[in-house]
């Protein structure tokens, strides 16, 4: 099946590039659809980052892992499908995991889908969600398939949908979170702790939740600590909108965990989005070699009413900028690492005017604007438009927006404005990453302009694309 892809990616790969949505420096799949990020982790030196991965609706291999790697954060090596659903474990999907670097060895954790047959609901009857496993040497040639965990070794009152293991070590203990739906309908996270010999032996201690309930699934647990602090990230699904928070159908933030974790009697409290926009979902999160927290999400959101215009030239969806979280005041603040910073070219100063536009010669670009508290609205691009009128902060959609309309932060004083423009989509950082919104945008780079409602000063500049290495995958055809 994985010379099958290879054949499709060759065939296809020259209409996905001509796109007119394809991403400068955003990492995409090579065809089709690219979704949660997985096994995200640094091995041996190396940066890997696994992905949910549907090459081609016709070949019906839906939710397979693609593989990238890089060294630099500029230049990504496409590794090729690392595993399709083809085995007993997980028949009808690959669902999304973590990678685990230990003596070096990379372990590979993930979901095997399993639907049985017969008239089921799929949520508290006929679904195998099962804890697989594989481990690798050099993180490319991975051993066979084996499967951890089954539904039945969950607590009773979970229903099937447990999901997402993410392996790490937390204080010295070598954990594993289960994202999890109960039986009654509330979210959670399973917590185990691993054998510390063999991290694929994993004892159960404690079922994380909330005092109140907060939705009723958890997806895409990630247990870490930043400056001494614990904390889960992970995914709620059916939390009502209050005001301006939570206003997608999917919410994405961290809880702060109260509790001794060596005895398992933690608490989850006070929840914070971390992205605030309307195409974030599914973050994971790795420690890297520099001490580093650093974060990728999917530029996308699960059932959605907008839409993915791309998908009509075979490709759908990216990857976030690689962003590093702190602590600051008890708030986790999330902003591009260096390396990002350090592909924007030709940097200036630009001096914008009260409702005179100001043309751009291409929507990629890195723009800084100071706001220094005072309101302000301004348009980006062709009709997006960013307003703050003192107390809220809001992002926009019109045309461009493909059926997305806005978002909203509630805030009451602002000092700077980051945007990071690629073809298709904008990050947007205020206060340097005390907030955070993504979107995805559909304007094929027509009439490309600024124009603020009040004198404002700003920096700008281009931004060098991503180097993409297709040999793995094309052999003699690859091309970049």
């Amino acid at each position: 099946m994985k010379n099958k892809i290879r054949e499709t990616v060759s065939c296809r790969m020259g209409r996905v590039n001509d796109s007119a949505f394809r991403q400068s420096y955003h990492l995409m799949a090579d065809i089709g659809w690219i979704s949660d990020p997985n096994g995200f982790c640094v091995h041996n030196g190396i940066v890997h980052i696994f992905h949910q991965y549907t090459p081609a609706e016709d070949l019906k291999l839906h939710k397979s892992w693609g593989h990238w790697t890089t060294t630099d954060w500029h230049h990504f090596k496409d590794e090729g499908t690392l595993m399709c659903p083809d085995s007993w474990m997980d028949k009808d999907g690959c669902y999304s995991g973590s990678g685990y670097s230990k003596n070096g060895l990379l372990h590979l954790f993930y979901t095997g889908n399993v639907l049985e047959e017969g008239d089921h609901d799929y949520i508290y009857e006929g679904r195998g969600h099962y804890v697989c496993h594989r481990v690798s040497a050099d993180g490319i040639h991975f051993s066979p398939k084996e499967c951890l965990l089954k539904n039945e070794a969950y607590p009773a009152n979970m229903s099937c949908h447990v999901r997402d293991p993410k392996v790490a070590d937390t204080r010295g203990i070598t954990t594993m979170v289960l994202g999890a739906r109960t039986k009654d309908d509330r979210g959670c996270a399973l917590l185990y702790k691993a054998d510390e010999s063999d991290p694929t032996r994993m004892a159960f201690m404690q079922v994380i939740d909330s005092d109140e309930r907060f939705g009723y699934m958890w997806e895409c647990p990630d247990l870490f600590e930043l400056d001494g602090k614990l904390y889960l990230l992970c995914c709620p699904q059916g939390v009502k909108t209050q005001g301006h928070n939570y206003e997608n159908v999917y919410q994405n933030g961290v809880f702060a965990i109260e509790g001794d974790l060596e005895s398992g009697h933690l608490e989850a409290h006070d929840f914070q989005e971390l992205d605030r926009g309307l195409d974030f979902y599914a973050p994971q999160t790795m420690l890297d070699e520099n001490g580093r927290r650093i974060l990728l999400g999917w530029v996308g959101m699960p059932d959605a009413e907008y839409a993915y215009p791309e998908k009509e030239d075979l490709w759908i969806h990216c990857l976030t900028l690689p962003r590093e979280l702190v602590r600051k005041n008890d708030h986790v603040y999330m902003r591009p690492i260096d390396e990002v910073y350090e592909q924007i070219r030709e940097r200036k100063k630009l001096e914008l005017k009260e409702n005179q536009p100001e043309m751009l010669e291409s929507p990629v670009f890195y723009l800084k604007l100071d706001i220094t508290s005072k309101p302000f609205a301004i348009s980006v691009r062709n009709d997006v438009d960013i307003v703050w009128d003192g107390s809220v902060l809001t992002l926009r959609m019109n045309e461009s927006g493909a059926g997305r309309t806005e978002r909203h932060i509630d805030l009451s004083d602002m000092r700077t404005l980051e945007i990071f423009s690629d073809v298709s989509s904008l990050e947007l950082f205020v206060d340097e990453g005390r907030y955070a919104m993504t979107t995805r945008v559909y304007d094929a780079g027509k009439s490309l302009t600024l124009m603020a409602d009040r004198d404002m000063s700003a920096q700008i500049g281009s931004v060098e694309p991503y180097s993409y290495d297709y040999s793995a995958v094309l052999g003699d055809k690859a091309k970049d």
